[in-house]
């Protein structure tokens, strides 16, 4: 890292934050009020344009990007150097492509558990979470943890090594990261740590060269520095969780705050049609409410089935799909959670209950929202000793002071409309041919609970049950 280039970065503009902070005494022993890894999918139709703002002092600049982009012939002047490139990028790609597939049947145990934990709640209200956020954020903290500690987050994703997780990581985030100016997937991440705190060098630069992340140094828990948080998740989710973002509050006793983002932009590839949208009625736990259908007359696609559910899957132009799973009559979203055979089909490239066929689908226009803790989850999932005052290592950050988690909080928005999906997440822990037209007709009504999931090469970016529409 050349620390000409962090000093200069170290002093930005502070105009977009409170010049009124005080500095804060820490604790003898410091703890993480808010340790996150802030996971952010925003599906959003434009990116907006945003100064980026951050009133604290750079440690590390995040690695840039090592995915190769596609050579565009029209860049070469000589056709066999543009083939020789070619070839060399299809076969990274094949090598990501091979690699991620590897990670996500590591990491299925962990999606499947995850989903039937955190989405299989016992009251009425919506709930969603993002399997990829909280990989990405519970990885980034292995970087920072020892022995058991980090022994526990490897075993809960399948990987031997903290090398063998890096790899790992890295073919998930090339797989998820997209950007062409229209359909987006740029992913970002930042440390905060309090200032005075001594830190380990190497782990800063692992941090930077293996997780893109950024490392910034300033008082944890003061005004000033809640806000510059607040501007840099803002900035790096498109401002659709801005109620969440402006609303920062480190403890003041806070060490070390972790955060991760994505933001995700796509549309339908076959979007729907307004003129064909109707009111009618969505039976909720509480009661008919209504609600109103975007509808699809005799579209083909394919249709999914399973022991307790029928699925099918539209596609999003960015190559990302969003899938709308329906429990049988007489089943619950609960029992197709607990059951987990859904979970195969949206990480499988061919499932074998499927059908080609003319589909009246009726999918009900949503935003939905919910905060939930995954700490418990996590816990009852092996990882115990982060969120221990007395067990947890967090040595390969410092040796200064103790630290520990004190929490596991995500929240998670989705929208879908006629043109596409907007969806967001933060943590706190804080389809092209046409076959032959089918005969047979199925409708798919989606007038009552149902699951979705957003996938990207078959990778859940996110999970959610639908309740309240």
């Amino acid at each position: 890292m050349n620390e000409k280039v962090a000093k200069a970065l170290s002093y930005v503009d502070e105009k977009y934050v409170s010049a009124a902070a005080r500095k804060k005494k820490k604790k003898a022993r410091y703890f993480i009020s808010v340790v996150a890894a802030v996971l952010v999918l925003a599906i959003l139709f434009h990116l907006p344009s945003m100064p980026m703002v951050i009133s604290a002092k750079a440690v590390s600049i995040a690695s840039e990007s090592r995915q190769m982009q596609r050579p565009d012939r029209d860049d070469y002047e000589d056709v066999y150097a543009w083939r020789e490139d070619f070839n060399r990028w299809e076969e990274g790609q094949k090598q990501i492509s091979n690699d991620a597939r590897d990670a996500v049947t590591a990491l299925t145990p962990f999606f499947l558990t995850g989903s039937e934990q955190f989405l299989n709640t016992s009251g009425s209200e919506n709930a969603l979470w993002s399997p990829i956020n909280a990989y990405i954020g519970l990885s980034m903290v292995t970087e920072l943890t020892d022995g058991a500690s980090r022994r526990q987050i490897l075993d809960l994703f399948g990987v031997g090594s903290i090398d063998e997780l890096r790899r790992q990581v890295g073919a998930v985030w090339e797989s998820s990261y997209n950007d062409n100016g229209h359909e987006i997937s740029a992913l970002a991440n930042s440390l905060w740590l309090e200032e005075g705190l001594n830190y380990n060098r190497d782990t800063m630069d692992n941090l930077a060269y293996y997780y893109y992340a950024s490392v910034y140094r300033g008082d944890l828990g003061s005004q000033k520095i809640n806000n510059a948080i607040g501007a840099w998740l803002n900035n790096n989710t498109g401002g659709l969780l801005k109620n969440a973002s402006d609303n920062i509050n480190l403890s003041p006793d806070t060490i070390l705050a972790l955060y991760s983002t994505i933001y995700f932009q796509a549309k339908w590839q076959d979007q729907f049609n307004q003129g064909n949208n109707t009111k009618d009625v969505f039976h909720t736990p509480d009661g008919d409410k209504t609600a109103t259908f975007m509808n699809k007359k005799l579209a083909q696609m394919n249709y999914y089935y399973g022991d307790k559910f029928s699925a099918v899957r539209l596609g999003l132009k960015n190559g990302s799909s969003m899938w709308f799973i329906l429990p049988d009559e007489g089943y619950t979203t609960a029992d197709v959670l607990a059951d987990g055979q859904y979970m195969q089909m949206v990480l499988q490239q061919n499932w074998e209950n499927t059908k080609w066929m003319k589909v009246n689908l009726s999918v009900p226009k949503f935003d939905v929202n919910s905060t939930i803790s995954l700490k418990d989850g996590l816990q009852e999932m092996g990882v115990t000793d982060v969120f221990s005052n007395t067990t947890s290592n967090f040595t390969e950050i410092t040796g200064d002071v103790p630290i520990y988690l004190t929490a596991a909080n995500q929240s998670v928005r989705v929208q879908i409309d006629e043109e596409g999906v907007k969806a967001a997440a933060y943590i706190e822990f804080p389809g092209a041919g046409s076959p032959e037209p089918p005969e047979e007709i199925i409708d798919l009504v989606l007038d009552r609970p149902f699951i979705f999931a957003i996938t990207t090469e078959s990778i859940p970016l996110f999970i959610g049950t639908v309740n309240q529409p």
